[in-house]
C-alpha cells in the first residue's frame, strides 16, 4: 500500500520537472543575443536590430517626433477656406438685408421685411418708442404703395389697395399710441415732419389711383391733415 504513497511519487515527479530540458527555440535565441546575462547582446545582432529600426522609420511606421515637427503645412488656399466662408455668408446676409428692406408686396424678400418690423414692434415696451416705429412702418408702406404704381403687372396693381389700407391701420395704431403718451404727461415725437412726408408721397400717387384705391388715398390725406394745425 505505501508504495505508491505520496511520500514516494512526490519526490519522483519533481525530480523529473527539474531534469526537463529547455525549450529548444528559448536556447537559441539566448545564443543569438548573448548567452551569458553580463556580457548584454552581440554585436552583429544590435547591428542587426538597429538597421531594421531605421528602416521602419524610413517606411513611415514610426515617424517619431522628429518627423511629425516636421509635417507639411497645408497648402496656402485651403488655410483660407474658412475665412473665405465667412466673408462669402456674411456678404449673402448683407445683400439679402438690402435686398428685403428695398422688396414691396409681391417679391420673395418682401415676408423677411415684415417679419423684421413685426419682430421690432414686439421688443417694444415704450409707447412713444412703438409710436415712432410705426409711424415709419406706414412710411414704408407708402413708398411701397408708390413703387408699385410703377409695375405693369396686373398682379401687383392688385397690391396697392391692401398696401394703402396697411398704411391707414399702421398710422392709426401709432395715433393711439401718442395719445397714451401725452396722456401720461411725456413728450410724443412731432407729426409735423411725418405729414409731410406722406403727404409727398400719397399726393402724387392720387391721379394715377383709380376707383376705390383712389378714395382711400385722399381720405389717407384728410387723417394726417387734422393732426397738424
Amino acid at each position: 500500500m505505501n508504495k505508491w504513497g505520496p511520500s514516494r511519487w512526490l519526490p519522483r515527479f519533481w525530480a523529473a520537472i527539474t531534469r526537463r530540458k529547455p525549450h529548444t527555440h528559448f536556447v537559441a535565441r539566448l545564443n543569438e543575443i548573448g548567452g551569458e546575462p553580463g556580457n548584454g547582446p552581440r554585436p552583429d545582432f544590435r547591428t542587426r536590430l538597429r538597421g531594421e529600426l531605421l528602416a521602419a522609420r524610413a517606411a513611415g511606421a514610426d515617424p517619431g517626433p522628429e518627423a511629425t515637427g516636421r509635417r507639411r503645412r497645408p497648402p496656402f488656399l485651403m488655410r483660407l477656406r474658412p475665412g473665405v466662408l465667412i466673408v462669402v455668408v456674411t456678404g449673402l446676409l448683407l445683400v439679402a438685408c438690402v435686398g428685403a428692406y428695398a422688396s414691396v408686396p409681391g417679391d420673395r424678400l418682401y415676408p423677411i421685411k415684415r417679419a423684421a418690423e413685426a419682430t421690432l414692434l414686439s421688443l417694444t415696451t415704450d409707447d412713444a418708442e412703438r409710436a415712432q416705429r410705426e409711424l415709419n412702418a406706414a412710411h414704408s408702406r407708402a413708398t411701397e404703395a408708390a413703387a408699385l404704381l410703377g409695375y405693369p403687372d396686373s398682379r401687383r396693381a392688385q397690391l396697392i389697395g391692401p398696401t394703402l389700407d396697411e398704411m391707414a391701420s399702421t398710422t392709426r395704431s401709432a395715433l393711439s399710441a401718442l395719445g397714451h403718451v401725452k396722456r401720461q404727461g411725456r413728450h410724443a415725437p412731432a407729426l409735423k415732419r411725418f405729414t409731410d412726408e406722406q403727404r409727398d408721397v400719397v399726393e402724387p400717387m392720387i391721379p394715377q389711383l383709380g376707383g376705390d384705391d383712389r378714395m382711400k388715398a385722399s381720405a389717407y390725406l384728410d387723417m394726417i391733415d387734422d393732426l397738424t394745425p
